[in-house]
């Protein structure tokens, strides 16, 4: 039987903690969240149905770094490794495609990195053998077949590959229209234990409802996976996942949906499933401003919400607009609101150094931010990442500071400047904007009060001292 490892490939530095996933951008993380490998569990699903041994290795959540990673390899010797991969860290992560090679494995590449970049990420990593680009499922099933079979790989849709001396990029493969007819990742092969995020406690997964976001936000990667194609799975097929993950001992969830509330009809189906069947669940979502009611809310929090993560980005409408994010701020304030008075708490996220970002509109966010009930903020840096609208704009302007794609960090790395704000400026007000939310009492007795166990007082606890050591001590990368 022939052997498929799928792997989340080892950190660059030991006590760095990277968030990979397929259709995301992927970046160092300071809340030290370890995101469950939701998407190599599919891929594994998929491959385990065609009669393969599947493996999955977590090396983030199992802390092996590359050494042990070497060995292990060289002791299982598979015929295939499939592994995430993401622009801070895509030199890092190149490193598994030589280790297969040294092992006589296949490589596949994906992420959106990849997909944006697939020429590009085959010439400069020579030993990668191929990319897969965009949805995985159906191409991979393909592709490895093809191997098997030593055919020709131009019949493989969405893959690069390398023919003979040259690169070739295969025309993009139609997406899976009917999502249900996927199998149940493989969540059994993930190591639970290991995963954690805030207020949502340890042993936690995602559970994938839909794929894809049918709004235009410039910066926004989903794009490159989905194609700006919202599809859903039907509640019956969400439920059914949710009763699976109950009987292996999985009750946190995060619906890891870019737009979890776009189908209004399958959420509350969902809502009303978990309630009937009395399936005691405590999950979180992701979520825009504009597709909620009130009538949504309740049903969610009555079948177990906890959280809802909403993209505020800024609080200025002119960068807001400037984004094609097409919400107004009196749209935030009022579904905000509603969420809290629901009893749903609310992570907002915001985006410092989107164009048209200058000091009057900096202050603007960090008061809105301020004067929103949120539980917590997350204040990340604009990347115009491969792929977006927004780095054509940043290249077409000479707003682009680097073109080293390890800088691509939205924690770390400003790597766009404009006239009148500098990079530098766009990390120290994040700095500023961090600072100013969180340290005030009524979020410091937020937090306080939301702790639930021993797990989470060391989590929040490490958080706590890695924000403050990256406020005090980090400076950008890139000079202007």
């Amino acid at each position: 039987m022939k052997k498929i490892i799928f792997v989340n490939p080892p950190t660059p530095e030991k006590g760095v903690m990277v968030i990979r996933d397929l259709d995301r951008s992927g970046r160092k993380t300071r809340e030290k969240t370890i995101w469950p490998q939701t998407n190599l569990a599919y891929l594994a699903a998929v491959m385990k149905n065609e009669g393969f041994d599947v493996e999955i290795m977590d090396c983030i959540a199992d802390k092996i770094y590359w050494d042990k990673f070497e060995k292990i390899i060289d002791k299982k010797k598979p015929d295939y490794i499939l592994f995430n991969s993401i622009s801070s860290t895509i030199s890092n992560d190149m490193r598994t495609a030589s280790i297969a090679k040294e092992n006589g494995a296949k490589s596949i590449a994906v992420g959106s990195h990849v997909t944006a970049l697939p020429k590009k990420s085959m010439e400069k990593f020579t030993d990668l053998d191929f990319v897969t680009m965009g949805e995985a499922e159906e191409t991979l099933k393909e592709l490895v077949m093809f191997v098997e079979n030593k055919k020709d790989f131009a019949g493989v849709l969405g893959i690069a590959w390398r023919n003979g001396g040259g690169i070739v990029v295969n025309e993009k493969r139609p997406l899976i229209k009917n999502l249900d007819s996927l199998p149940i990742p493989l969540h059994e092969l993930l190591p639970i234990n290991k995963y954690n995020l805030p207020f949502i406690g340890s042993k936690f997964t995602f559970v994938m409802e839909s794929r894809g976001c049918p709004f235009r936000c410039t910066f926004c990667r989903s794009p490159i996976a989905w194609n700006r194609v919202f599809r859903t799975r039907s509640s019956d097929s969400i439920f059914k996942e949710l009763q699976y993950l109950k009987k292996i001992g999985v009750k946190n969830i995060l619906f890891h949906s870019d737009t979890f509330t776009v189908n209004k009809n399958i959420v509350i189906e969902l809502c009303k499933k978990i309630i009937d069947n009395n399936l005691k669940i405590r999950w979180m979502c992701n979520s825009r401003v504009d597709t909620v009611d009130r009538e949504t809310l309740d049903w969610m929090k009555k079948a177990g919400c906890e959280m809802i993560m909403y993209g505020i980005e800024s609080g200025s409408q002119k960068v807001l607009d400037l984004s094609k994010k097409d919400i107004t701020i009196s749209k935030i304030i009022e579904t905000v609101k509603n969420t809290r008075t629901a009893g749903i708490k609310v992570w907002g996220y915001f985006i410092i150094g989107l164009p048209g970002e200058d000091k009057e509109t900096i202050e603007q966010t960090i008061k809105l931010a301020k004067e929103l009930p949120l539980t917590l903020a997350n204040f990340a840096v604009a990347a115009p990442y491969p792929g977006t609208e927004f780095q054509s704009l940043a290249l077409e302007k000479g707003w682009l500071k680097s073109d080293n794609w390890e800088e691509y960090d939205q924690n770390y790395s400003a790597i766009v400047s404009y006239p009148d704000f500098t990079a530098d400026e766009i990390i120290k007000t994040m700095k500023r904007a961090y600072k100013e939310f969180y340290f005030r009492p009524k979020v410091f007795w937020g937090l306080l009060f939301g702790i639930r166990s021993l797990h989470d007082i060391i989590v929040w606890t490490d958080v706590v001292f890695s924000h403050l050591k990256w406020v005090i001590f980090y400076k950008n990368k890139k000079k202007d």
